[in-house]
C-alpha cells in the first residue's frame, strides 16, 4: 500500500491492532486487566462488562453492549448500555458461554468477543478514524561517511540516512516495507531525476562531478513522544540508475552507521537532528528455511532499546531480502546482518531476529519473530512459519484455515484477530477477537436502537491475522487473559485480506446457549515426571485426534496418537523422550490434544 505520509500510529491494511496500543505491563491478567481482557469465568447466568477508550482506560458511558447473535437471544433483554463507570451487568438463567460479547459507541468502533466464557469482560474501544493531526518533523543527519574520490569524481556510491521512528511489537507483527518510507520528494541525482521518500537523507556529496543533495529529512507523525532511529547506508550509484526506485533496493545498502533520538512532537519541529555515529557490523546470521514459492523474505535484526521488555522500544540495526522463486517448492538461505554494539544509547539493547515474508502475487503475508535473549553476535534459524492464511466468505459467515503447519513445527494458532473497514480509507468499524479453535464467525445483527453499525449490502475490507503466542508463555486462555499478552508473547502470524459484500444472518447463528458436549482432559500423573506420565481424555463423540508433545519454542518434538479414536475414556503415555527416542532434558513441555475442532493442552515438567 503507498502511503501519504510515514505515520507511527497508523495500521496497515494488513494489521489489525484491534485497540491493544498498551502501555501498560505485560503481566498475565489477575482477574481482568484494566486495559481490556477476560477472567472470571465461566459463564453461570451472569456476566459483567466494562467498556473503555483505548489506552487511558476511561470509561465510556452510554456505550451498546449486546450478548449474543441478535437481539433477543439467547434471552430478552440481552443488550443495554453502560452506565457512568462505563459498566453493565447481564443476569439470566439463559446466558452461558461460549458466547459473542459485542460493544460498541458513536465514533468509537465496535468489538465482539467470538466464543467467549468469562464472566468478567473489560473492552477497550478505539474510534473508527485517529482524527489527531500530523506535524512536520525533521531537520538534518550529520555523521554519514563520504567519498567523493579524486576532484569530486566520487567513488561510485550513494550515501544516505533512513530516518523513522522506533518501533514496537505490533509493527513487526504487521512488516511492510511501504511503511519505512515516507511520501515522495523529487530530486535531480547525475542528470536524473527521482523520486526520493522524505525521509530519506543525503548529504552533499559528489559523483561524476554533478552534485548529490538532499539536505532534510522529514516525518509525519501524529502528537506523541518517540524515539527516532537514523540508519545510514551506502549504495551503488549504478543500481539506483538503473532501477530508478529507492524504495526497491533496501537489500542492496550496506548499513554503516547508527543513532537514536528521544522527541516529543506536538507542533511541527525542524530541530531533530541526528548524529551517526555507532558502527553496525556484521554480527547476526539468519538461517531463513521452509519460505514459500514466489514470495520475498525481509530478514531483520532488531535491538530493543528497552532489553526485550514489554511491547518494546524496537530500532531496526540490519535489513536484507531472499526472493523465492515460483513453480518451485520450499525455499532456505542465509543472510548476514548487521547489529551495533551494547554501550551509550544502546547499553540495555537486546538483540533479536524477525522475518516477514510477503508473497508476491496475492496479499498474504507471513511473520515470524524469535525475542529469545541473545548476544550481539548470534545466529538463528526462522524456520516455523505458520502456514498461508486463505480467507473465504458467503451467507454472513467469515472463514479460513488453520495455520498451524505441523512440517515446520510451527506452534498453534492460539487466536485470530479481525476487522472491518472502509476499502477507501484507514477507518476501521468493526473488530473482532477469536479463539483459535474456531474457523469461522458471523458478524451479530444489531437492533435498530444501536450505533451505525456498517450497513448489509455494502462493500467492506476485511483484514484477518492469525497469531501463535510462542514467545515466553507456557499457555494461552482466550477466557482468562489480558490484550497486553497478545503482543508481549507474539511469535508467529499469518495474515490475508480481501472485499466483502456484508451480510447479516439470524437465522445461520446457533444459539449460543446450546451448547455441544466438550472434550475433557484429567490432569497429567504424576506431573512433574521422572520416567513416565499417563495423559487421560474424554472425547465426546468419535473424532480423529492427534496428541503431540512441543518444546516452549513451539517445536513439535514427539507424536504419542493420532488417527480416529471411538468416544469415552483414553489414556496415553509419554516417557520423556523424543520421536526419536532420545531423552529430552528438564524443563517444561506442552502436550497438546485435538480432536475433531476442539483442542485441550497439559503442561508437563520434566526433571531428570
Amino acid at each position: 500500500m503507498t502511503r501519504a505520509a510515514l505515520r507511527c500510529s497508523a495500521m496497515p491494511s494488513a494489521v489489525l491492532l484491534m485497540g491493544m496500543l498498551l502501555a501498560g505491563s505485560a503481566a498475565p491478567a489477575q482477574r481482568t486487566d484494566p486495559y481490556g481482557g477476560t477472567g472470571g469465568g465461566p459463564i453461570e447466568g451472569q456476566l459483567s462488562v466494562r467498556v473503555v477508550h483505548d489506552g487511558t482506560i476511561d470509561p465510556v458511558e452510554g456505550a451498546f453492549v449486546m450478548v449474543g447473535p441478535r437481539d433477543g437471544a439467547p434471552f430478552d433483554g440481552n443488550w443495554g448500555v453502560t452506565d457512568a463507570n462505563g459498566e453493565i451487568a447481564f443476569d439470566d438463567p439463559a446466558l452461558s458461554g461460549p458466547i459473542d460479547v459485542t460493544a460498541g459507541a458513536d465514533g468509537l468502533r465496535y468489538f465482539t468477543l467470538v466464543g467467549v466464557d468469562a464472566a468478567e469482560i473489560v473492552i477497550a474501544l478505539r474510534p473508527i478514524a485517529s482524527g489527531l493531526p500530523e506535524y512536520e518533523v525533521g531537520d538534518f543527519v550529520s555523521g554519514i561517511d563520504v567519498d567523493n574520490g579524486t576532484f569530486h569524481a566520487g567513488d561510485g556510491n550513494v550515501d544516505m540516512a533512513f530516518v523513522l521512528p522506533a518501533l514496537e511489537i505490533e509493527n513487526l507483527m504487521s512488516f511492510d516495507l511501504a511503511d519505512l518510507f515516507g511520501p515522495p520528494e523529487i530530486i535531480e541525482i547525475v542528470g536524473e531525476t527521482f523520486e526520493v521518500p522524505s525521509n530519506v537523507f543525503i548529504p552533499q556529496q559528489w559523483e561524476l562531478f554533478i552534485e548529490i543533495i538532499k539536505d532534510h529529512y522529514y516525518l509525519y507523525l501524529e502528537p506523541a513522544d518517540y524515539t527516532l532511529a537514523a540508519m545510514s547506508g551506502r549504495l551503488p550509484l549504478e543500481d539506483l540508475l538503473n532501477s530508478g526506485d529507492l524504495t526497491q533496493l533496501i537489500s542492496e545498502i550496506s548499513w554503516r552507521e547508527i543513532d537514536v533520538l528521544d522527541v516529543t512532537v506536538s507542533g511541527n519541529t525542524y530541530t531533530a537532528d541526528l548524529h551517526v555515529d555507532p558502527d553496525l557490523v556484521t554480527t547476526a546470521t539468519i538461517n531463513l528455511a521452509n519460505l514459500p514459492p514466489a514470495s520475498t523474505t525481509y530478514a531483520l535484526s532488531v535491538g530493543d532499546l528497552d532489553g526485550l521488555e514489554g511491547l518494546g522500544r524496537l530500532a531496526p540495526l540490519g535489513l536484507d531480502a531472499l526472493d523465492c522463486a515460483g513453480g518451485g517448492g520450499p525455499c532456505s538461505g542465509t543472510l548476514h546482518l548487521t547489529t551495533t554494539a551494547p554501550s551509550g544509547e544502546f547499553a540495555d539493547v537486546g538483540y533479536f531476529p524477525a522475518a516477514a515474508v510477503d508473497m508476491l502475487d496475492t496479499d498474504q503475508t507471513l511473520v515470524l519473530l524469535d525475542r529469545a535473549p541473545r548476544s550481539q553476535t548470534y545466529a538463528a534459524t526462522l524456520a516455523s512459519f505458520f502456514a498461508l492464511l486463505d480467507l473465504s466468505y458467503g451467507t454472513g459467515r467469515f472463514a479460513w484455515n488453520d495455520v498451524e503447519n505441523a512440517g515446520t513445527g510451527s506452534p498453534p494458532m492460539h487466536l485470530s484477530l479481525a476487522r472491518i473497514g472502509s476499502t477507501s480509507s484507514e477507518e476501521i468499524y468493526w473488530e473482532f477477537l477469536i479463539p483459535g479453535d474456531r474457523l469461522d464467525f458471523g458478524a451479530p445483527a444489531l437492533p435498530p436502537d444501536a450505533p451505525p453499525a456498517p450497513a448489509g449490502g455494502g462493500t467492506y475490507a476485511w483484514d484477518h491475522v492469525a497469531l501463535g503466542l510462542a514467545y515466553d508463555l507456557v499457555s494461552f486462555d482466550f477466557n482468562d487473559f489480558a490484550y497486553a499478552d497478545i503482543f508481549a508473547h507474539v511469535s508467529h502470524l499469518a495474515t490475508d485480506d480481501r472485499d466483502v459484500t456484508l451480510q447479516y444472518d439470524p437465522a445461520a447463528a446457533p444459539e449460543p446457549h446450546s451448547t455441544a458436549p466438550v472434550l475433557v482432559l484429567h490432569a497429567g500423573a504424576p506431573n512433574p515426571l521422572r520416567g513416565t506420565t499417563t495423559l487421560r481424555f474424554e472425547l465426546p463423540q468419535p473424532s480423529r485426534i492427534d496428541l503431540a508433545v512441543f518444546g516452549l519454542d513451539g517445536r513439535r518434538l514427539a507424536t504419542l496418537a493420532s488417527g480416529p479414536r471411538a468416544s469415552g475414556v483414553h489414556a496415553v503415555t509419554w516417557d520423556g523422550r523424543d520421536g526419536r527416542g532420545w531423552p529430552l532434558g528438564s524443563g517444561i513441555y506442552l502436550a497438546r490434544l485435538r480432536a475433531g475442532s476442539q483442542s485441550g493442552a497439559w503442561k508437563l515438567v520434566l526433571q531428570r
